[in-house]
């Protein structure tokens, strides 16, 4: 019978790793807001959901505004919640940055209330197998229409993930691009996990904000993006299970 052979670490230096480890993280936030990023991907998160979906903006930060005071973070927030909603009956477990009206930005305790928003949201998408972010979108010129569906750049997964997106959104959507646009800067993108960032519409286009302030609107294009999700993951699970 083979000998067990135990490591044990002295507890001075497993303390001081744990200090360290501290360390970085206040450095990186109050420092380089992607340092933060970076440290606090590399922290361990465990995977309790299938889904993690995120409402944009919210609270205090309304997001884009249209016409007559309508915000997006209350379109966005309809979305997602039916989104829940139409996943939850489907099975899997979803989880919800935010289910009311406010921001993320206790989940993290230092910096600026935007920026402790941020990784707020960022340290949730850990914590699923994929996640999308839903937001509505706004420019200066009131002609530009339509849906955007974002990946991380360079990511084969990513833009498989968003390609099936865009394809079902498609079906009820007019699209701002006829491809997937990838990106290296939007802070969810990057967690460890895919994770989409999906505009759904300009709120500064007319007939986009019109078409979400109907309600029926919303609904088909949370089924549109829960659709995509529900063919991603049924990709991503044959995907592993091929030798």
């Amino acid at each position: 019978m083979g000998r067990l052979y135990v490591i044990v670490v002295p507890r001075y230096l497993a303390w001081g790793m744990v200090i360290l480890a501290c360390c970085l993280v206040v450095l990186a936030i109050y420092g380089s807001f992607p340092l933060a990023v970076y440290t606090i991907a590399l922290l361990p998160e465990d995977v309790i959901y299938d889904v993690m979906l995120d409402a944009g903006h919210g609270g205090i930060d309304p997001g884009a505004i249209g016409n007559s005071d309508v915000y997006e973070k209350h379109f966005t927030l309809d979305i997602v919640l039916e989104m829940g909603r139409i996943l939850t009956e489907h099975g899997l477990k979803v989880g919800l940055t935010r289910d009311t009206d406010r921001d993320v930005s206790h989940l993290v305790e230092n910096g600026t209330r935007h920026r402790r928003d941020l990784l707020g949201r960022f340290k949730m998408m850990n914590q699923a197998r994929v996640g999308m972010s839903v937001h509505a979108n706004s420019t200066k010129n009131p002609s530009t229409s339509g849906a955007i569906v974002f990946y991380l750049h360079d990511s084969y997964i990513d833009k498989l993930f968003a390609q099936i997106v865009f394809d079902e959104l498609e079906r009820v959507q007019v699209m701002n691009h006829n491809y997937v646009v990838p990106r290296s800067t939007l802070l969810l993108l990057k967690a460890k996990v895919p994770v989409l960032l999906v505009e759904v519409g300009f709120m500064s286009n007319p007939q986009d904000l019109a078409k979400l302030a109907d309600r029926d609107f919303r609904v088909h294009v949370a089924q549109a993006l829960s659709t995509g999700i529900l063919k991603f993951l049924a990709a991503q699970n044959l995907e592993q299970s091929e030798p």
